[in-house]
């Protein structure tokens, strides 16, 4: 089975870990006030949703559930997204693990995390939500049981290393529950490259890096990663140009471009995780 997944954080802009704060906020550019912002993930998202009809590539969103509060006030997402599998990714960008706020999330607190974020993927979409990604990629033991014992199919948190046979396949991490994880690989330098797009979206590589990591992977499932956010905002430069915001979505359309001119095909991350199961 070779077969790829694209997917998409929808977060709140710039997501911000803030130390001792569950929260994250938003970064701040050109001396505004520190706060949580939406539009750009709003934004990035519509900008999303037409590339990918346009290439015809069904994808995996992970929404924070703030996020898609916030966004279902202005859009008929059920519309939007249909075609498409909608996936859980927290409530407001917590960081269970406390790696990067310094305060890790309680047992019951990350229960009702779960819980919560996965209530309103479901009502937002009429069905339920099978798949969840930790914020900032920080997840434990303890919610991997949690997500298996509440019927998630699968996770997708986790990175893993291309093998010498060019394989990289997902596992199971919690009795039935199934990892698919991001891709780690090298780089033709010889440094660490993987799947989650947003350096190429920070001007810190090209789409031909994506490319040639695509081009070394032989087996397994390829999961391609970024934020929706990213195609109008960049971490460092704050808000892009109409022009940036163009040649953004150009090297994104060329990164799916390539992977399924090199034959791989893309699915929902639900789909591939059924499939491996099985």
């Amino acid at each position: 089975m070779r077969v790829a997944a694209f997917t998409v954080d929808v977060d709140r802009d710039v997501n911000l870990p803030a130390k001792g704060r569950t929260s994250a906020l938003s970064k701040c550019h050109d001396g505004d006030r520190e706060e949580t912002r939406f539009g750009s993930s709003m934004r990035g998202l519509l900008l999303l949703i037409k590339m990918l009809e346009e290439l015809e590539v069904e994808a995996t969103f992970f929404f924070e559930g703030d996020t898609l509060l916030h966004i279902s006030e202005g859009a008929d997402v059920r519309k939007l997204l249909s075609g498409h599998e909608a996936a859980c990714h927290g409530v407001c960008h917590e960081d269970i693990t406390g790696e990067s706020t310094g305060a890790p999330l309680t047992d019951q607190e990350l229960s009702q995390m779960i819980d919560d974020g996965r209530d309103i993927v479901k009502k937002a979409f009429d069905r339920d939500p099978v798949g969840f990604r930790a914020p900032y990629q920080h997840i434990d033991e303890r919610t991997l049981r949690l997500l298996q014992r509440r019927g998630f199919l699968y996770d997708s948190s986790m990175a893993s290393v291309i093998d010498d046979e060019g394989g990289i396949r997902p596992w199971r991490v919690a009795g039935d529950l199934m990892e698919l994880p991001l891709a780690q690989g090298k780089d033709a330098r010889g440094k660490k490259i993987v799947s989650y797009l947003w350096p190429m979206h920070e001007g810190r590589r090209s789409p031909g890096d994506y490319a040639a990591m695509a081009g070394r992977v032989k087996s397994g499932v390829l999961v391609l990663a970024t934020h929706s956010w990213h195609m109008v905002e960049t971490y460092e430069r704050g808000m892009m140009s109409e022009s940036q915001i163009n040649s953004n979505l150009d090297n994104l359309r060329k990164v799916l471009g390539d992977a399924k001119a090199q034959g791989w095909e893309f699915l929902q991350l639900k789909e591939i995780a059924r499939k491996w199961k099985g």
